[in-house]
């Protein structure tokens, strides 16, 4: 079955001629170079306007002398010259209109071939969807992947920057933070943890790591919810293991301090009152949650683009609950190789969505069992499972040290650590922590932060 296309795809011959007469024009010189770079060869449509492209970029990296005479060379030495017609055809494109901006044509260039994408990706899902070849769910996510990177297209290529406008926009915001007009990162309510990171940085990927049990997920509902609560930071949590239903009671228990499990078994009524109060003001914040399984990165990407396009509110905040439970697209390089590479090539994919939406992403992570066989067991790198490509990717690691279950004659120890035991761009530390199980609710306790390492 063939690709459906109409009859006439979006294209624009006149301002392609028109863009390549301008850039080879006699001094044309670095405007035209800065037009060029921000083009592709397949962001034409007319074979001879793609060859004259080609050879054009190729005298501006050589920094030779653009004219008719050194793009018929240039041609030549590509076995390309009969593809515009030879001498003749090249002159004849040479001689269309030129403008003074080819920037402009260049935003249009580019539109166009954003647009015949488009139409190519549509024609194909219709395609794949017809054969029936492949489940709808990994059609799904081959579709959000090819849009979430024709969307980030122009992001990845900003080019070099002047150091003049780069100091500009730094000392601004510098400003705003002396000044207090400006968080230095989004802030999760625990001081003396706040103070060490300064706030979680946009662009950085946490890793919040411990064994089963121990209480990770606890602890980033409760940072998700103090980003909300206090910083009015809008939130995505994504739980692999949870129903939304238990996220939900979760963040209400530590909300209301409510005993989580008479929230479950219907035994709160008694405190219905401010079951209700928490309730409501739970529903004014800026908090979406995602209990979907089998969930990749790519979805997740796709998910927090059609969110800020449906509500006009981007997500600032992502938390993902955790890593050894995102699946991998079918056919990617990760679902095809070992659990390591797997891990690694899902690290990897959350780092670059926390760099190209400019969002902090947390991600859970369990520990391997060789903590429990160490004295004191308390958590380090080595132990993060699969844990090379993680360490490397995240700028962050964090671990939460809780000692193990109390014997029968022992009373149970709610104290815990948390231990920054990597910080990219900062300093590490231990902080002190008071965990209420009942509530799924941390504190910080009133003690000076460790250092650590």
């Amino acid at each position: 079955m063939a690709d459906w296309l109409p009859e006439r795809l979006p294209e624009d011959i006149d301002a392609e001629r028109s863009f390549l007469a301008t850039c080879c024009a006699p001094g044309a010189g670095f405007v035209a170079s800065e037009a060029v770079f921000t083009l592709v060869e397949e962001d034409f449509v007319h074979p001879a306007h793609r060859a004259v492209f080609r050879a054009l970029k190729t005298l501006i990296e050589a920094q030779v002398e653009v004219n008719s005479l050194t793009l018929k060379d240039a041609l030549d030495q590509d076995d390309s010259l009969n593809k515009v017609g030879g001498f003749t055809g090249l002159t004849d494109i040479l001689m269309a209109e030129d403008v003074e901006r080819p920037q402009v044509l260049a935003n249009v260039i580019r539109r166009k071939a954003k647009l015949r994408r488009l139409v190519h990706l549509g024609a194909q899902l219709v395609r794949q969807a017809a054969e029936e070849d492949e489940a709808p769910e990994v059609l799904v996510d081959l579709t959000a992947q090819s849009l979430f990177q024709l969307a980030q297209g122009d992001a990845k290529t900003k080019g070099l920057l002047p150091i003049q406008s780069i100091a500009d926009d730094a000392m601004v915001r510098l400003s705003d933070r002396m000044e207090g007009r400006l968080s230095t990162g989004i802030r999760v309510g625990f001081s003396r943890f706040d103070d060490l990171t300064q706030g979680f940085q946009p662009g950085n990927l946490i890793v919040l790591a411990a064994r089963p049990g121990i209480g990770k997920t606890a602890l980033a509902l409760n940072w998700v919810l103090n980003a909300a609560r206090v910083g009015g930071h809008c939130g995505a949590f994504f739980s692999l293991e949870m129903s939304h239903e238990e996220v939900f009671l979760r963040l209400l228990a530590a909300q209301s301090q409510t005993n989580m499990k008479d929230l479950q078994s219907g035994r709160a009524s008694g405190q219905m009152e401010k079951v209700l109060e928490s309730r409501d003001a739970l529903v004014q914040m800026p908090l979406y949650i995602c209990d979907q399984a089998s969930i990749t990165v790519p979805l997740i990407q796709n998910m927090i683009v059609k969110q800020g396009s449906q509500n006009n509110r981007r997500v600032e905040f992502v938390i993902v609950d955790y890593l050894q439970l995102i699946s991998s697209p079918e056919g990617s390089r990760g679902a095809k190789q070992n659990e390591a590479v797997r891990i690694g090539e899902i690290s990897r994919g959350l780092k670059l969505m926390a760099k190209d939406f400019g969002i902090p992403v947390v991600v859970l992570s369990q520990l391997n069992r060789e903590v429990e066989h160490r004295t004191g067991g308390r958590p380090q790198l080595s132990d993060l499972r699969d844990s090379g490509a993680i360490e490397q990717d995240a700028d962050m690691v964090a671990f939460i040290h809780r000692k193990m279950m109390p014997s029968a004659n022992e009373e149970p120890d709610n104290t815990a650590e948390l231990i920054v035991a990597k910080h990219r761009n900062g300093p590490t530390g231990l902080i002190q922590l008071h965990f209420t199980g009942e509530h799924a609710l941390y504190r910080e306790l009133i003690r000076e932060t460790s250092s650590f390492g």
